[in-house]
């Protein structure tokens, strides 16, 4: 269990602010963590100190036990290693600094009942990150010719198929299909909203990494927007979740089997056009098209809305596609996917890291045409971030490499001091709920 002390704080191109320090619970016993600047961030060069409590499930400090702590740079360059008798002295006190901007790591571990990690982070100067590639001079030029190339020489042959037992008075939904590059195909599912005279806001999704999802969001569509939600796997969606779970195994094993790659994610990256995603980007990129030219859709609030692997799409999408209006991108996945090459944790999926030694060279040349903080340079819409300060999957520099790179003006970020690779609710009601789709904020509990 996670216990987080929460305000609603949004930035503006700086996080100024932050959220107050984690208590990281697992088991019985936690770690308490609390840093002297409660903000969490720091100049470079400063002294960062962490207060470390181990407490019992009384909140009792416990005067016993090895305390293992190790600072680190979200990467392999280890700032400080330590060990703490705990009978000597609890809390303790450890301290660090990096003298380049990125995020310090405290990494507490103790063996009590159970063997217990807790993770705090902080921030030094983290609006001065950079991707660890340089993007390439003809970045621009590849995407826009590949866009070009798929429509001039792939008819689109797009498909709709009514989902009769999704649909109701609310809501016509339909899966959908489109074809993409190399024969494949792209799948997904469109609901509609069937209430009121339209024309109707959009919200389109890429889900996080994983299996993808079998159904509609009708959720958004009763609440009178469409919302197209579109797998990265070019596999027709199965009627359940255990069936689509069966299918993605096997296209692991598949790509596996072909590439040596671990999973999807990592398959074909020794070309531009053998990767991964390069079919599913354009798919996807047609599939918004298509979906523009629906009557029912007002093309003045046409959203994007993701997270993880989605929030990496999400700067795919709307720096491949200008018909966005607003994004919202939470913990983007697929973003600095060099971060190496600057002493730190890649992005994921830690693409060079994750692929045979003979593919690395090849590879290590076509990652930076996929690298989220590259696109992040094409939008121009007002874009809405978050960023976990313990996210160790999606690193949070290789986040702040992408925050930094957009072109968009009116750009905001969320500090989740103690978030690690998933969102604070309130991020969600805050950015997606509020700001994306103009909800009103929850009513106040008496």
């Amino acid at each position: 269990m996670r216990k987080f002390s929460m305000k609603p704080i949004l930035a503006s191109k700086l996080a100024a602010r932050a959220l107050p320090c984690l208590l990281a619970f697992l088991g019985a016993q936690s770690v308490q963590f609390a840093t002297d600047h409660t903000n969490a961030l720091y100049r470079c060069g400063e002294t960062a100190r962490f207060t470390l409590r181990v407490v019992d499930s009384n909140k009792a400090p416990l005067a016993s036990g090895q305390l293992a702590v190790r600072l680190d740079n979200f990467g392999p360059r280890i700032v400080t290693n330590a060990v703490f008798d705990l009978a000597a002295g609890n809390p303790v006190e450890i301290s660090g600094t990096l003298a380049e901007p990125g995020f310090l790591k405290c990494t507490a571990t103790i063996k009590l009942e159970k063997t217990v990690r807790a993770v705090h982070g902080v921030g030094y100067e983290p609006q001065r990150i950079r991707a660890g590639s340089p993007r390439p001079a003809d970045f621009d030029a590849f995407w826009d010719a590949a866009v070009a190339k798929l429509d001039a020489t792939v008819p689109a042959d797009a498909r709709l198929e009514r989902l009769d037992a999704k649909s109701d008075a609310n809501r016509d939904c339909f899966r959908v299909s489109y074809a993409t590059a190399g024969g494949l195909r792209v799948w997904g599912f469109l609901a509609i909203p069937r209430r009121g005279a339209g024309p109707f806001p959009v919200e389109v999704n890429v889900p996080g990494a994983g299996p993808g999802v079998v159904g509609p969001n009708t959720g958004l569509a009763d609440r009178g927007i469409i919302a197209l939600t579109m797998n990265v796997h070019p596999f027709e969606p199965a009627p359940d979740a255990a069936a689509q779970k069966k299918l993605y195994d096997e296209q692991d094993a598949a790509v596996k089997a072909r590439y040596g790659a671990q999973r999807y994610c990592h398959a074909g990256a020794t070309n531009r056009e053998t990767y991964f995603y390069y079919p599913i980007i354009l798919g996807i990129n047609r599939a918004v098209n298509q979906l523009a030219e629906r009557p029912e859709v007002d093309k003045a609030r046409f959203t994007y809305g993701g997270t993880s692997q989605g929030g990496g799409f999400g700067l795919i999408l709307c720096g491949l596609n200008k018909r966005f209006t607003k994004g919202s991108i939470h913990v983007p996945a697929i973003t600095d996917l060099l971060g190496f090459r600057a002493g730190r944790d890649s992005g994921w999926p830690k693409l060079l890291e994750s692929l045979p030694a003979g593919d690395k060279e090849a590879a290590e040349r076509v990652a930076p045409y996929f690298d989220g903080a590259h696109f992040a340079a094409r939008i121009h819409c007002p874009v809405r971030f978050s960023v976990g300060f313990i996210d160790e999957t999606c690193s949070p520099a290789a986040v702040y490499a992408g925050y930094n790179a957009l072109a968009a003006a009116d750009k905001a970020i969320l500090h989740g001091i103690g978030m690690p690779h998933s969102v604070f609710p309130l991020f969600y009601e805050l950015h997606d709920n509020q700001w994306l789709r103009g909800f009103p904020p929850p009513a106040p509990k008496p």
